[in-house]
């Protein structure tokens, strides 16, 4: 089982916004990214999970996730 691509997307988005923010909104964007993953784990994924999944297709689909939404 894989992690749905949603969450996974949610969670790659939330890491992109932490290092594009401000030093003065960086909390918030770590919460941000911190939620996501405890959402993964939740579903009974790993860090390892996380870091297995990411793959130059999955980047692919996630920048043309980002352009459909407007993310």
């Amino acid at each position: 089982m894989k992690i749905p691509k949603d969450l996974m997307f949610e969670y790659l988005l939330s890491l992109e916004n932490y290092s594009d923010s401000h030093p003065t909104l960086k909390d918030i964007t770590m919460k941000e990214a911190l939620d996501a993953q405890k959402k993964i784990i939740e579903l009974g994924f790993s860090d390892q999970d996380i870091i297995e999944m990411k793959s130059e297709e999955l980047m692919s689909e996630y920048k043309l996730w980002r352009k459909d939404t407007g993310q």
